[in-house]
């Protein structure tokens, strides 16, 4: 037998099967299977714990990011996010857009990225993964839950700690801890309280930025491409409650009061200018600590007058301060991409007085729902008032307030049993991000702007089993870009038109699919385009994406499956100033699982290859930057739900 003691893994899952000395079988009821391509709903995007499957993901949605834009729910409660959530308090996060946006009340623009809470009830009493992970990097997960006797009362805690390695050579460590209360004192009542705590120590960050009319040669790996002294450190938290209460059979009322900061201690950035030889200079900069706070809340219910008829009505509110010092550039030399980052001096950081950056938002919100036979009409309107003000040393108070109204229409019609038509139009006022690394004004927070989406779609079932979305969107909100100084602003328009479609389910009983592509036209205009300073076309947007993800459970072996997912991306403009493109990019990923049961205890083993042809290209992205995939990496996890 293969003897795994000699690895920090192996000790790890001796000891696991050493404490449950109990008979193993094929496991019959597959509960600990988190495999995204098994949960997801339509191919838009999902991701449980390390496994993500789709066309967008949180940071970008039809060509745009949903962090920057501050489109977030939580259980369909409302969230202003500073800091990001550990895994240990989340069961998925899934990106909603297209049909399955249609039933969230006040629907955002280019769509919701909505964090689902995991429950005590119904959790495993003990949750333990080992995780070799990429690179050599490892991880440890620990989760417990407990119910009260009545089923009332559910606590879960969790705690993971990784300690990665990157494809560059970097070894970032993360250090997580949660943990989610639920009460249900009556039926259709639920008060649930959490709270997530994120420590990281990471070695800082880099991105290349080509000169040449060609693409710069290829990256070493693994190979430190930032300073010694770079360093990126901080912590997430999160805390919250959210409640709901069905009041009687026609009302209902739900509130949620969220606290979240991001406090970095160290943000260090490099950036490797290089022509098509890979030679150039390296600049570095270092920030000084800064923190993002933000309270977030709201209270809103709904009222069912009669059969198919729904008023429902929100007050949301949310204050947020971000704090900051300026940071200082580094000139760090001559650079060579095969030489990597020569030795310099740490920069002397002083301390300085802070400019503070404050946002007050609040919005009052009603809406009317009418579902009668193959009809459901759904609208709502908001009015919001939002205030910003920047105190920053040394200079007069900075004060902008807006007070739009925003809105969000949508119909949708069953032509027969199996196929629905739909259409939504949605005005809303979005965040616009931060100005990048590799600015003028690096970090400095960009101001909300006002962005509209139309659609068009369908939804239906070709087949049993097998569900099938497609729709037609339009998008426009202010673009953000450099202009001839580097200043990083909103300074033109921008319009996302574009084609998607998804297909989700099961081919055959044992044989599941998850696949989708979107065609996207992204274009830019007014006075940066008319100019020269932009491109009408944007940057660091693929015209096509396409993603293929399936599982096949074997038969005759209980508890076998394979999966296998393709992703491909189209080429991509490099910069505003330059016809430069990066090529396109596919790459595919494999894997296995196995579950079974020793005693009462569900196991999972899990092994998994990420870019299995090692495809490495440039990508470009929207900060004119240049990136390499990660290169072919391999996963092992042994997981247990007792």
């Amino acid at each position: 037998m293969f003897n795994l003691s000699p690895w920090p893994l192996g000790r790890a899952l001796t000891a696991v099967a050493a404490i449950i000395a109990f008979p193993v079988h094929a496991q019959t009821a597959d509960e600990a299977d988190e495999r995204a391509v098994e949960r997801a709903a339509d191919a838009f995007g999902i991701r449980i714990g390390v496994e993500q499957i789709g066309l967008y993901n949180e940071t970008q949605v039809r060509g745009f990011n949903l962090q920057d834009a501050g489109n977030y729910r939580i259980d369909d409660a409302y969230f202003a996010k500073s800091g990001g959530l550990v895994d240990s308090v989340l069961a998925g996060v899934v990106t909603r857009v297209g049909y399955n946006a249609l039933d969230a009340d006040f629907a955002a623009p280019s769509g919701v990225v909505e964090y689902r809470l995991r429950s005590p009830f119904g959790a495993s009493a003990v949750h333990a993964e080992a995780m070799l992970r990429e690179y050599g990097g490892r991880s440890y997960d620990l989760r417990l839950a407990q119910t009260s006797a009545d089923g009332r009362l559910g606590g879960l805690i969790g705690a993971q700690a990784l300690l990665g390695k990157s494809s560059s050579g970097l070894s970032p460590k993360y250090y997580r801890f949660g943990t989610v209360t639920e009460w249900r004192p009556a039926e259709g009542t639920s008060l649930t309280g959490f709270a997530s705590l994120n420590i990281f120590d990471l070695e800082g960050f880099f991105g290349v930025s080509a000169t040449g009319a060609a693409l710069p040669p290829k990256m070493k790996h693994p190979r430190r491409y930032v300073t010694s002294w770079s360093d990126h450190d901080g912590t997430d938290l999160n805390l919250g409650v959210l409640g709901s209460t069905q009041i009687s059979d026609v009302v209902d009322i739900k509130g949620s009061l969220i606290y979240s900061r991001l406090d970095l201690d160290r943000a260090d950035f490099t950036q490797l200018i290089v022509d098509d030889d890979g030679v150039g200079r390296a600049v570095g900069f270092s920030n000084r600590p800064r923190d993002n706070q933000t309270w977030s809340a709201s209270f809103g219910g709904g009222w069912r007058p009669a059969e198919g008829h729904r008023l429902y009505a929100e007050l949301r509110g949310r204050q947020t301060r971000n704090r900051f010092a300026p940071g200082v550039s580094v000139d760090l030399g001559a650079f060579d991409l095969d030489d990597g980052i020569a030795p310099s001096p740490e920069p002397d950081l002083p301390s300085l007085p802070t400019t503070l950056d404050a946002i007050d938002q609040y919005s009052g919100a009603v809406g009317y729902e009418l579902t009668t036979g193959r009809l459901r009409l759904k609208a709502g309107v908001q009015k919001t008032w939002h205030q910003r003000e920047i105190a920053a040393p040394a200079r007069p108070r900075e004060s902008k307030t807006q007070s739009p109204w925003l809105y969000d229409a949508s119909v949708a019609f069953a032509l027969t049993r199996d196929w629905t038509v739909f259409a939504s139009a949605t005005r809303g006022l979005e965040e616009s991000g931060a100005a990048p690394d590799n600015a003028a004004n690096r970090n400095a927070i960009l101001p909300p702007a006002i962005s509209t989406q139309q659609e068009l779609g369908f939804r239906g079932r070709p087949s049993e089993g097998l569900t099938l979305i497609g729709s037609l969107f339009s998008i426009k909100k202010a673009a953000p870009g450099f202009d001839a100084n580097n200043v990083f602003g909103l300074f033109g328009q921008l319009q996302h038109r574009g084609a998607e479609l998804s297909l989700t389910g099961n081919i055959t009983p044992r044989l599941r699919i998850v696949s989708g592509a979107v065609w996207l036209d992204a274009r830019r205009s007014s006075d940066p385009v008319e100019t020269g300073v932009w491109s009408k076309e944007a940057v660091g947007l693929p015209k096509f994406q396409a993603m293929t993800g399936l599982t096949y459970s074997v038969a005759g072996i209980e508890g076998l499956s394979f999966d296998g997912q393709i992703n491909h991306s189209s080429s991509r403009r490099v910069s505003s100033r330059s016809e430069l493109r990066t090529p396109s990019l596919t790459t595919a990923d494999v894997g296995a699982r196995y579950g079974f049961e020793i005693g009462k205890a569900n196991m999972a083993l899990r092994a998994r290859v990420t870019n299995l042809f090692n495809a490495d290209s440039w990508v470009a992205a929207r900060s004119e930057l240049l990136d390499r995939p990660s290169r072919r990496a391999f996963r092992l996890s042994l997981t247990m739900n007792y």
